[in-house]
């Protein structure tokens, strides 16, 4: 799907942490693609195809552009090898998507949610129990509530030690990724265009809103 629909300009993600954060392990389960073991799951689920072959039949709400629609395109013929039918329910505009899925009336949607430079910031937002709050989008739309998890948070959050912090994201990471509340597909980057004298140019996991102390030019 990366190769096809972004001519290799993304990466495929594998957690809520981007890769390009400090705190990102790559320690975490990875979900190749096999549909024999996809199969297998949804027989065991009870979810077993019908005459049609159909399984079971789905709506998957987006917004009108971006990655996002394309992405929720692309799922409705991929899906549909495994027996799901899917129906894609394009929103005529932001708000209104931003009601569905921030109300709870949805079943699956395609969503893109920025990390910001600490996970305090970018990432709590979307796993903390206390952040499920009906009515509001990029918070903890899905419900998603393990404890285990907002203890980590928690414990990271206070942790002015960066080891023993990226020991507490990388629990959390491995854990996020096998209770599954979000199926991680790609993740995006940023690019910059600079005059060949300036120097020191990685954006880094702050993408543009870097800080630019560290730039410099170059003489001569």
């Amino acid at each position: 799907m990366l190769k096809s629909l972004s001519t290799g300009a993304i990466k495929v993600s594998t957690g809520p942490i981007h890769s390009a954060s400090p705190f990102y392990s790559a320690d975490v389960e990875r979900y190749a693609y096999d549909p024999g073991k996809a199969a297998a799951l949804l027989d065991a689920a009870g979810l077993k195809p019908g005459p049609d072959g159909k399984r079971l039949a789905l709506n998957c709400d987006c917004t009108n552009a971006g990655d996002t629609r394309t992405l929720a395109e692309y799922l409705r013929p991929a899906l549909a090898k495994a027996g799901i039918d899917l129906t894609v329910r394009i929103a005529p505009d932001f708000p209104t998507w931003a009601r569905r899925v921030g109300e709870h009336d949805f079943e699956l949607t395609t969503d893109s949610v920025w990390n910001w430079g600490d996970p305090v910031i970018g990432v709590h937002r979307t796993y903390q129990t206390s952040n499920i709050r009906k009515g509001v989008i990029w918070s903890n739309t899905q419900q998603y509530s393990n404890p285990r998890v907002d203890d980590l948070m928690a414990q990271a959050g206070r942790e002015r030690d960066p080891a023993a912090r990226r020991k507490l994201y990388a629990e959390f990471q491995k854990i996020v990724v096998d209770d599954c509340p979000v199926a991680f597909v790609f993740e995006t980057g940023f690019a910059g265009a600079f005059a060949r004298t300036v120097g020191n140019t990685e954006f880094g996991v702050w993408g543009p809103l870097a800080p630019m102390d560290q730039l410099f030019i170059r003489k001569g």
